[in-house]
């Protein structure tokens, strides 16, 4: 495993960013819990606007962090790389995605006690409103939600956190640490999707921070994930 961590972030600069914009995270997150609290479903212009928000407060605070530290958009990991070496890479991510999340559910099924049917069925009407969404918006939307969530979660969040669990580049162990922290906030901010897609994204989260440090880049997992985005978009408009 790559374990690079950029050496131009320091611990304190890179708890900081980790703490502020995951603040803000965790502010979006419930405001939009307490906004959708009386509604069985989100509809497909709460899902509009809520990516558009949520996307651009999120960005627009990593870009505030980057700006008032004087640190370089490069070190969120995006690096120039053969299209095809991304593309592979990024595919077999995507496959590595899918089994982790097919494992996740079937635990999750076994330790809740309930029929994998019922909990399935509870994700598809907690997404019902992305069956309702435009044709026109289902590519757009996947491919920018793929986007800025690898931005923030492996780009900004692996590459912060592991600066600051340890001043060494290659500490394994914090590039682990980072991983499954890293996981947890992505985890989070899909909590509108049913404790199920919890457990899925969790799973998933780990897969493409494995991928974002064994590749030292974070292009694969943006490919990885629009595509997962755009299946399961194109899967809901189809039920």
């Amino acid at each position: 495993m790559s374990t690079t961590a950029p050496a131009s972030t320091s611990r304190a600069k890179a708890a900081l960013q980790v703490l502020v914009v995951a603040a803000i995270l965790l502010a979006l997150i419930t405001l939009g819990q307490a906004a959708g609290r009386d509604a069985r479903a989100l509809s497909s212009r709460d899902i509009a606007q809520g990516v558009a928000l949520g996307g651009g407060v999120l960005l627009g605070s990593v870009a505030v962090m980057l700006a008032v530290l004087r640190e370089p958009w490069s070190t969120l990991g995006f690096r120039r790389e053969a299209p095809s070496a991304v593309l592979t890479s990024g595919l077999l991510g995507l496959v590595a995605c899918y089994l982790a999340a097919g494992v996740g559910a079937a635990v999750y099924a076994l330790v809740a006690g309930l029929a994998p049917e019922r909990l399935a069925a509870e994700k598809t009407a907690a997404l019902g409103g992305f069956s309702e969404l435009p044709p026109a918006l289902v590519l757009p939307l996947a491919l920018f939600t793929g986007m800025y969530e690898e931005l923030v979660f492996r780009g900004f969040f692996v590459s912060r956190l592991r600066a600051a669990l340890s001043p060494r580049p290659h500490d394994r162990s914090a590039a682990i640490g980072a991983i499954v922290l890293s996981s947890a906030l992505f985890a989070a901010g899909h909590f509108y999707q049913s404790m199920l897609g919890v457990v899925q994204t969790f799973a998933i989260g780990l897969v493409l921070g494995t991928l974002a440090v064994r590749r030292n880049n974070v292009w694969p997992c943006v490919v990885a994930h629009s595509i997962i985005n755009l299946i399961g978009m194109i899967a809901l408009r189809s039920i």
